[in-house]
């Protein structure tokens, strides 16, 4: 057994050595051929990159015309590609360092500037394509009628590929000056019709003043937009924010330099009206706050929009001086506050609830202007600088201003109603203009802000002028007192001369009074058919009813022969009379 195991080993061992000799004599073949593989592949990458440099010098005589030609603005692809070859063709010889090769390099880069050449000029003729003025209708459209979206990919395409190409093709490509020539007549030529509307335009002028129909409304609602427009448009064109800061600002500076100068001339022209015909105004300083505002402060991060700003300021400012020129004329400083014969309604009492009524209508825009100057701000003129001064809510300066006018105004009636020389005129005068604010301050939209506080203070100066004015027929009533006449208890059948002619004098007294009453204020007037009515009838359940019961009494007695001559008028006849007062006769 133990032989029949050494001859196995024996034999093992003589394998071993057998395969120790095999290896021996093939591992030097076998690192041949990894040699003789090595270098066949270096050789095959030898030929080809051989074969790409022959065809990268090759290539200038190849692409020359086509890229000296210029692109076909139809299909632009085609030239790109050659560009792209050439700018491959230029790192390829360049990285094989081959000194001979740098004329060819030069070549191909002078043909790649060329090239770029090319592109600008497209790219100028396709900006220029793009940027044909458009008219307000498209301006006030949607977004793609400024331009279209084709065109923008378009643009947008060719010059991200010229910019991502500058550090290859070793040529800086500036389009700046071509896109600030060709945008800036584009923005100022489409708004250019607004500014001449503007300057020739009357409709923002006047109490008539109609909201949305001031051409500056437009005017900035199109500059607005277009500038909108050409910020978005500039971030895809111009990637560098430095760059598209410079080129936007010589962009846009035409075409704000007329808005400007159209808004200052307008601000020029409110400032020489009365505050009543100024509300479009608050139209255009309320679409701005609205719609304008966060845009402009935006684009005012990238570039200055001072001139714009401070137009709006100065919008404010003006309004602000009308407020205290509107407190000023209720306080009669400013000019002499005619009274009129009749004692009717005056025209600053309509005026100032008008103006009250309009400034309700446009509260959005009156009651941040309000919190700049605070309670009372309205009293002074105007501060140099707008700012937020009061943490009173812009309402609550509303209902104060509105509160201040009345007090102001009820102050300057009370002292203009001295002016007239009957006290009866000055009367009728307060009564008519407080009635004329409570019926004012009762309806829309001013009883959104008067509370029944204020409805009852006038309520209760209408009532005082109405009792004041009765006692204007006082002399009348006091010649129609009882005359009653008792002897020993009985009342006296017979009248003695002097008592006869006392009844003489009452009749006589009492047509003279009343004669001159009635003659007098059928030349006054009461213009509110509720009050005048409601005056008249007061005046009949006391006047008439008197006149009566003394008509009746004395006109079957002896206190005269004549009766005709001291009974002028029956019961019906005063009724008549009284109903045709504040009548005036043409």
């Amino acid at each position: 057994m133990n032989g029949l195991s050494d001859k196995l080993s024996n034999i093992l061992d003589s394998f071993d050595g057998r395969l120790s000799k095999l290896e021996a004599s093939i591992l030097p073949i076998h690192r041949a051929t990894q040699n003789l593989t090595k270098l066949a592949n270096n050789i095959e990458s030898t030929l080809k990159a051989t074969e790409t440099i022959v065809d990268c010098l090759n290539m200038p005589s190849k692409e020359e015309s086509f890229i000296l030609k210029g692109p076909d603005e139809n299909d632009v692809l085609p030239y790109l590609k050659a560009m792209g070859r050439l700018r491959e063709g230029v790192g390829s010889i360049e990285k094989s360092q081959l000194r001979s090769c740098d004329k060819t390099i030069y070549r191909m880069k002078q043909l790649l500037k060329a090239g770029m050449l090319h592109l600008e000029t497209l790219f100028r003729k396709w900006l220029s394509a793009a940027s044909h003025p458009i008219d307000i209708p498209s301006m006030l459209g949607p977004n793609d009628a400024l331009m279209s979206n084709s065109a923008v990919k378009q643009l947008y395409q060719l010059s991200t590929y010229m910019i991502s190409s500058e550090e290859e093709v070793g040529y800086v490509v500036d389009f700046s000056k071509s896109y600030i020539e060709i945008r800036s007549v584009f923005l100022q030529t489409s708004l250019h019709p607004l500014a001449s509307a503007v300057l020739h335009s009357e409709k923002h002028q006047g109490i008539s003043y109609e909201k949305g129909t001031s051409e500056f409304l437009k005017y900035t609602e199109c500059y607005t937009r277009l500038l909108s427009s050409e910020y978005t448009f500039s971030a895809l064109i111009i990637k560098i924010e430095t760059r598209r800061a410079s080129v936007l600002k010589s962009t846009i500076s035409l075409a704000t330099s007329e808005y400007v100068t159209a808004g200052k001339q307008l601000n020029a022209n409110a400032k020489k009206l009365n505050y009543t015909e100024t509300t479009f105004l608050f139209d255009i300083i309320d679409k701005y706050d609205r719609e304008c505002y966060y845009f402009i402060e935006e684009l005012d991060k990238l570039v200055p929009m001072v001139e714009v700003t401070d137009l709006f300021r100065a919008f404010k400012f003006t309004v602000l001086k009308n407020f205290y020129d509107f407190m000023e004329d209720i306080r009669g400083k400013k000019e002499v506050m005619n009274l009129s014969a009749d004692g009717t309604v005056h025209e600053m009492t309509s005026n100032t609830l008008n103006y009250l009524k309009r400034l309700y209508t446009w509260r959005e825009a009156v009651e941040p202007l309000l919190v700049t100057i605070g309670e009372g701000g309205w009293n002074v003129p105007p501060p140099t600088h707008l700012d937020t001064v009061t943490d009173a809510s812009g309402a609550q300066l509303l209902d104060a201003f509105f509160e201040d006018a009345l007090e102001q105004l009820v102050q300057t009636l009370q002292v203009k109603a001295r002016g007239y020389k009957k006290q009866t005129l000055s009367t009728l005068f307060l009564l008519n203009n407080y009635n004329h604010i409570l019926r004012q301050i009762r309806s829309p939209p001013l009883n959104a802000i008067f509370d029944d506080k204020s409805e009852m203070k006038f309520g209760t100066l209408v009532k005082k002028q109405l009792d004041s004015y009765q006692e204007s027929w006082k002399p009348c009533v006091e010649n129609l007192m009882d005359v009653t006449y008792v002897r020993g208890g009985a009342i006296k059948s017979s009248m003695g001369s002097a008592e006869r002619q006392l009844i003489k004098d009452r009749f006589k007294n009492f047509n003279t009074e009343f004669e001159e009453i009635a003659r007098a204020q059928q030349t006054y007037a009461i213009p509110d058919p509720e009050l005048r009515n409601q005056v008249i009838r007061d005046v009949k359940n006391v006047l008439v009813p008197m006149y009566g019961r003394f008509l009746d009494k004395y006109q079957g007695s002896d206190f005269t022969k004549n009766p005709a001559k001291y009974i002028r008028y029956d019961k019906n006849g005063i009724d008549k009379m009284i109903s045709h007062l504040f009548e005036p006769t043409a």
